[in-house]
This record gives C-alpha cells, structure tokens and sequence, in this order.
C-alpha cells in the first residue's frame, strides 16, 4: 500500500463523508480514486475516437449570429 498526501481542507471532506457511510478514510478515497480512474480512461478512449476534422464539420453547422445579451461574455 502507498501513503498519499491530501490538503488538509479535502481530508476534512472526506473525513466527514467517511463517518456518514461508516468507512474509513482510506476506503473512501481508495473508492473514489478508483472511480476516477475508471472515468479518466473513459474519457480518453472517447476522446481517441474524435479529431479536429470532425470537431470543425460541428462547428461549421452552427449559425454566425450574435448571441443574446445574457449569452455574451
């Protein structure tokens, strides 16, 4: 097993949320990184299958208008 290090602020946070479910610290960030990980490497492979060629046929279908005032940045 290896030792992590976490900001105080997100220990306290998980402390928390481990004393809800009555888990340990460590099982509760061992799950929640587990998870993570499984959803980085979702993400990747998706991302794997787009290109930029198929991002700008997208953007090509979107019309040149002003946006509304609340939209604008």
């Amino acid at each position: 097993m290896k030792t992590i290090q976490l900001p105080d602020d997100v220990y306290q946070q998980a402390s928390k949320l481990a004393a809800q479910d009555h888990v340990s610290v460590d099982k509760l960030v061992a799950v929640l990184v587990a998870e993570g990980v499984g959803e980085w490497s979702r993400l990747q492979e998706r991302a794997g299958r787009g290109s930029i060629a198929k991002l700008k046929r997208v953007l090509a279908k979107v019309s040149d208008a002003t946006p509304e005032t609340v939209d604008q940045l």
